[in-house]
């Protein structure tokens, strides 16, 4: 992805590629070994799902993701913590000076160029053994595409590995800049798969993209497709699931300096929010053995196609932490992608269990996110902090419509939860018998369909909170719908709705903080970006902090 001096996209790879092979003094490609995800909904759940189970298995392990989170260096991960940003803001300065050396006939980097060259320098540099690379926009044109095959770079340009490409679901997003239809955009997003390299397509809610992509993956790979609408894999519930790695055997394969596996504490959430991401939810997930050594999965040589009869299955069971049911089609993508990498591409250290501990430890911020709301002098273990609904804020991501369904199920499920407990408020006991309102305090990127979007979200008796959220760092195309906007688009979809217009978010996080007594659910969503200043303006750092 790539924008001109005004700050509007402009999609190819002439100008990265060119960078990567001319600009540097050593292309940071060769010797990289990389999984690329690409999709509209669920890239960053995979990358962040892939990234834990390669960690808690012992390997270095590099994560590019977009966009950042809280600030540009974030973006930048290897073991999950992010390039300190003072080394980041050096590696920059240093590959503006090198791309204006070059004077390229085909234009200067963009600001997202530059970042991604910037992740797959430190990488090289870190000597990572596998990189997790989310795509930026699209695919076929993204700055991420920029990788060859497992058996060799398929053109010109082209250098490094990309050992499986992840296909999350594709929908209507960035109309006009990636595509016109559905079929437009799933064949951009497509665009990452290689010759030759195995592919992992996930569930498809929308046939069109569906259809396309698998057409794309047949002609380019068709002996290596793994298809998730063919694998039996089961969302179940659990209630007693604990992964316990110290009770586990350890592989003859796995190296005896490898790392202990360390089950990390998961967050904490209200009461009636545990129905999901806590590990009571698992994905069953199930897989063919490998020849010679059933239910092991431990072949580094790609496994023939058998004439006889397959063998017995061996199931695993994958805790579900992050919250949301669809993130069971995720970890399925991430399952599958990482059983290719241990059954084909030597990394014989992803045992089941390290699997099963990297979905445990797994976190992605800013997606169903439970937020407590600090009073002034206030800690955690402060008695103000209950499980009333005013106590908390749930930000989301949900940017578009297919996101904001999801939301609005989820939030269903928790209004309901919320209704089926007793609950201590000015000492007495209470016990709603309907669910109660919701609060949802929106902010949106310019051009989005904002009636659209929260008619998935709405629903009588609701109110709407209006507000801003400030430019993100380097992303220059980026800006915020006015909250007039949002609110002329709010009365002219839902008349009578209440609907209150902030200057900030700032003043909105106090009017909260004013009143945490109120009987409603407050859900912060509409785009990343808000959620990132909502992180922010309560102290919340979701990444360990880097060394200096």
């Amino acid at each position: 992805m790539a924008t001109d001096t005004a700050g509007k996209i402009s999609l190819g790879l002439e100008r990265i590629t060119g960078f990567l092979q001319h600009g540097f003094p050593r292309d940071p490609r060769t010797g990289l070994r990389v999984v690329h995800v690409a999709g509209t909904n669920g890239k960053g759940s995979v990358c962040a799902l892939i990234s834990q189970a390669l960690i808690a298995a012992g390997y270095k392990t590099g994560t590019f993701n977009s966009p950042h989170f809280l600030e540009p260096n974030d973006a930048i991960r290897i073991q999950d913590t992010p390039i300190a940003a003072s080394k980041y803001r050096d590696l920059r300065a240093w590959i503006n000076s090198l791309d204006e050396q070059l004077a390229s006939l085909h234009g200067r980097l963009s600001l997202f160029e530059q970042a991604t060259a910037a992740a797959l320098w430190w990488f090289a540099e870190n000597h990572v053994d596998v990189a997790v690379v989310e795509v930026g926009m699209g695919g076929l044109r993204d700055a991420t595409n920029v990788f060859g095959s497992a058996a060799g770079a398929p053109g010109d340009g082209f250098a490094g590995q990309s050992l499986v490409q992840c296909i999350c679901a594709i929908d209507e997003d960035h109309v006009g800049m990636i595509g016109n239809t559905i079929e437009e955009i799933a064949q951009e997003k497509a665009g990452i798969i290689r010759p030759g390299a195995w592919v992992v397509l996930g569930a498809q809610s929308r046939s069109a993209a569906f259809q396309r992509v698998r057409q794309i993956a047949q002609r380019l790979s068709p002996t290596r497709i793994i298809n998730l609408r063919r694998q039996p894999t089961h969302d179940i519930h659990v209630p007693q699931f604990t992964v316990k790695p110290e009770l586990e055997s350890v592989a003859e394969s796995v190296t005896s300096d490898a790392p202990r596996l360390t089950v990390h504490p998961a967050d904490e959430l209200p009461s009636w929010a545990t129905f999901n991401g806590t590990g009571r939810r698992c994905l069953r997930a199930r897989y063919p053995p490998t020849t010679e050594e059933q239910g092991k999965r431990r072949s580094s040589v790609p496994v023939p196609v058998p004439t006889a009869p397959p063998a017995p299955t061996t199931d695993v069971d994958l805790p579900l932490v992050l919250a949301g049911y669809y993130q069971a089609a995720n970890a399925g993508i991430a399952f599958y992608a990482l059983d290719v990498l241990r059954t084909h591409c030597g990394f014989h250290q992803l045992t089941d269990t390290a699997i099963q501990v990297g979905f445990q430890n797994v976190r992605w911020p800013g997606r169903l996110a439970w937020l407590r709301l600090r009073p002034t002098g206030a800690s955690d273990k402060s008695p103000a902090f209950s499980d009333e609904l005013g106590n908390w804020v749930l930000a989301d991501g949900a940017h578009n419509e297919p996101a904001a369904v999801e939301l609005r199920k989820y939030v269903d499920t928790a209004l309901r939860r919320f209704t089926q407990q007793r609950h201590i408020l000015a000492g007495a006991a209470r016990t709603l018998t309907e669910p109660p309102p919701v609060r949802w305090v929106v902010g949106f990127t310019r051009g989005k369909d904002v009636a659209a979007i929260l008619t998935q979200l709405v629903r009588p008796g609701d109110a709407v909170w209006a507000v801003p959220f400030s430019q993100p760092d380097e992303m220059p195309w980026i800006s915020c719908t006015d909250t007039a906007e949002i609110a002329s688009q709010v009365e002219a979809a839902f008349p009578g709705m209440p609907l209150t217009q902030f200057a900030s978010l700032a003043a909105a996080v106090e009017q909260l903080r004013a009143d945490r007594t109120a009987k409603c659910l407050t859900v912060l969503c509409g785009s990343l970006y808000l959620t990132a200043d909502l992180y922010r303006e309560l102290g919340v750092r979701p990444f360990a902090a880097p060394e200096v």
